[in-house]
């Protein structure tokens, strides 16, 4: 806003001209105040959808959790002590665990391997040694210089970085003149260390290995052992402690071992974390639930009126309707005792707030958690030997669709012809540069006079695998045949020859390429794009994103495909238009707002640049008027002054002449 008028007082005319202009730009302001208002409301509406974003942002959350899938993974595992003193194992499960109890008995725990050397009479004196061995594979080189401390230092040096041995070694002194070398394999099992000599006899020297390359009974401090436990009577032997391939998605750590005990193994559905993961949903469903029925209600306080941000706006009507939908419709493909949400405990109250029977969930959960996780998620079906259903994309409508084929995709295909079966390259050999449009890697082939059809699909078949190309080489005949494995227009084969002209027998020409084609027709009846084998429903359309992939050759029907949109995948979907980054109706509006506000303030900032120049017009013209005023007083006052001299003069002269 300018600045207000002080340069002119009105003392002359009278009139108060600091007040008038003020008035008067104040009057022409009038449309950059409402202006300005419309800025704070759209300032407003900005604030309230961050907030509205983060409510359904977090119901988003909730919702893919239960999508997916992820929140009904997790398994309960415990283990009791049955019969016995004590527990023999803890265990813990992973999504895969299946439901089950086991019996666990323990018979011996796995252990790790310890060896003693002969007594040394000083760590830190010269053996006199000379040689090599290997500890677990690994190298150990020995000269008569060194002592017991390194050969110490140098098979710990070994057990490091990614091929360590995992044996540990460290020195005993029993007394001032007795030293051991103890080995302790970091490893459990009945194996232990492998120890060898390979040069000399070191290991031998030291007491660990006679001359056969054996153990030596008195170097076995503690021997190494195997676990063997039983699962229901079935025995197993393990070289760890730690067993995780006994029982499907269930990791055993094996504590004791005695006889006659028993602990039982219980595997269950994590049902108390399925339960909470549907409760935080329900949460952040009643938290969004509170947010849009915050911005359709108008409050009054004594004569001021509170209208909210969004109230009466789409973005709320939207959510307000199609949420409660998703929440109430029936899934296609699930079964009918378990096709809708409420049939798992979630229903909506009166005020549209959702609650979740804890109980009726629980219980459908632990019987049927497979019919819940398709409740919830997502089915996709096909009929039709060649017709497969790839994704749904962001498809927020369950049905079924007619596939219907005009043309079959087909792969790139090239055949030599007219080859005698024996290459003549002349007198140098030719090169074939072979190239995988598809993956744009190519190879190089030299072709060489004698070469048969046979030899040269072998060099062919070599260079493709040697540099990733994907393509498939045969005989037909004395010919050469090109196939590309995928298919479309994208994916291709092309070759080039050097050298040819030369030779009285050479199978290819100078170059040549081939190109597949790409599936087309409609799905539902809806126009389609084909990339390859994949049809795709076009943007715009109910099929938009529905993915089916025809591997087939005949035209025509090829079936149907079917999707039943789970509750939550709908609702996630249903979400997913508001919120996603760009596409959203959120970042639309948003960005809508901002170039209307950007718009405001510049037609503010032009209003106020054009008043502040009337301004500076007005006080000049003022001014000019009481320059003028004040002149035109001066010109009176003299006027009149002129007149009274005038008058005194003519009355003095009366005066003398009588």
């Amino acid at each position: 806003m300018t600045t207000p008028l002080t340069s002119i007082s009105g003392l002359i005319s009278g009139i108060d001209t600091t007040t008038l202009v003020d008035a008067i730009i104040a009057q022409g302001r009038a449309p950059a105040v409402r202006m300005e208002a419309q800025e704070t409301a759209i300032k407003n509406q900005q604030a309230t959808i961050t907030a509205y974003r983060a409510a359904l942002g977090n119901l988003q959350s909730a919702a893919a959790a239960l999508q997916d899938g992820t929140a009904f993974g997790g398994t309960s595992i415990s283990a009791a002590l049955t019969t016995g003193t004590r527990l023999l194992a803890n265990a813990t499960g992973s999504a895969t665990a299946v439901p089950g109890q086991y019996q666990l008995k323990v018979s011996s725990l796995a252990a790790a391997e310890k060896l003693g050397s002969g007594t040394v009479a000083n760590a830190t004196t010269a053996l006199g040694y000379a040689g090599s061995f290997t500890v677990n594979g690994q190298a150990v080189t020995v000269s008569a210089t060194d002592t017991l401390t390194n050969i110490r230092d140098r098979i710990n040096a070994l057990n490091s970085g990614t091929n360590a041995t995992g044996v540990t070694a460290s020195i005993l002194t029993v007394s001032a003149t007795d030293s051991r070398l103890v080995l302790t394999s970091g490893k459990t099992g009945a194996a232990g260390a492998t120890l060898v000599d390979t040069s000399g006899t070191i290991l031998q020297s030291l007491g660990y290995l006679d001359n056969t390359e054996t153990k030596l009974a008195g170097a076995i401090l503690s021997p190494g052992s195997d676990a063997h436990f039983s699962l229901d009577n079935i025995p197993f032997v393990r070289t760890s402690n730690t067993v995780d391939d006994a029982i499907p998605g269930v990791t055993l750590s094996l504590l004791a071992a005695e006889d006659g005990a028993t602990t039982t193994l219980n595997v269950t559905r994590d049902s108390a974390g399925a339960t909470q993961a549907v409760q935080a949903f329900v949460t952040a469903y009643n938290n969004l639930i509170q947010f849009v029925q915050s911005q359709g209600t108008v409050t009054t306080s004594g004569n001021t009126t509170s209208t909210p941000a969004l109230f009466g706006d789409s973005l709320i009507r939207g959510i307000r309707s199609g949420l409660p939908q998703r929440i109430l419709q029936s899934v296609l493909g699930a079964p009918a005792d378990l096709a809708t949400a409420a049939s798992v405990g979630l229903s909506l109250t009166r005020d549209g707030r959702l609650s979740l029977d804890s109980t009726k969930f629980t219980t459908a959960f632990e019987n049927r958690r497979s019919d819940v996780t398709a409740l919830f998620g997502e089915s996709r079906s096909a009929t039709g030997a060649n017709t497969s259903f790839v994704t749904s994309g962001s498809a927020q409508t369950s049905g079924t669709w007619a596939v219907n084929i005009t043309q079959a995709a087909t792969a790139a295909a090239l055949l030599t012809t007219g080859f005698n079966g024996t290459y003549d390259a002349g007198i140098t050999p030719d090169t074939l540069t072979l190239t995988d449009t598809n993956s744009g890697r190519s190879a190089q082939i030299q072709l060489t006079t004698g070469m048969t059809t046979s030899d040269i699909v072998l060099a062919i078949q070599s260079a493709i695998t040697a540099n990733g190309l994907t393509i498939d080489v045969s005989a037909s005949g004395n010919d050469i045949s090109l196939t590309q494995q995928n298919f479309g227009s994208q994916a291709g084969i092309s070759f080039s020859v050097s050298g040819l002209g030369d030779g009285a027998s050479e199978a290819f020409a100078a170059s040549g390429s081939a190109s597949g084609t790409d599936v087309a027709g409609t799905i539902g009846g809806f126009a389609a794009t084909g990339t390859g084998q994949l049809l795709v429903g076009n943007a715009n359309t109910t099929v938009a994103g529905l993915t089916a992939r025809y591997t087939g050759n005949a035209t025509g029907n090829a079936g149907d495909i079917t999707l039943g949109l789970g509750t939550m995948t709908g609702i996630k979907r249903f979400l997913d238009s508001y919120i996603n980054s760009g596409s959203g109706l959120l970042d639309q509006r948003t960005t809508q707002l901002a170039s209307r506000n950007a718009t405001l303030v510049q037609r503010v900032s032009d209003i106020d640049g054009a008043l502040a120049r009337r301004r500076l017009v007005l006080v000049a013209q003022f001014s000019a008027m009481e320059a003028t005023i004040a002149s035109l007083r001066q010109q009176s006052a003299s006027l009149l002054g002129a007149s009274a001299s005038t008058s005194s003069s003519s009355s003095s002269n009366s005066s003398v002449g009588g």
